[in-house]
């Protein structure tokens, strides 16, 4: 991947947050057949979407730039 756009610090893949009322669930690796099928994967998937349809209680404090500092910034190259 090339391009400016991809000159960022580490950004989370997964992510969760409540927002309002309603939950958010956020997971972006799941692009490849072999993801899919990773028993890791799918664990944290349903994990979060049991979390985001109301049918486990976990708490999601806002942790971002604890764990990965400076993911909202962008370089331009």
């Amino acid at each position: 991947m090339k391009g400016g756009c991809y000159h960022r610090p580490p950004y989370p893949a997964v992510w969760a947050r409540k927002h309002q009322k309603g939950r958010v669930f956020f997971n972006s690796m799941g692009h490849t057949e072999e993801i899919w099928t990773n028993p890791a994967f799918q664990a944290v998937t349903l994990a979060g979407l049991h979390w985001a349809v109301g049918n486990t209680e976990v708490d999601v404090p806002p942790n971002i730039d604890k764990v990965t500092p400076k993911a909202s910034q962008l370089t331009a190259k």
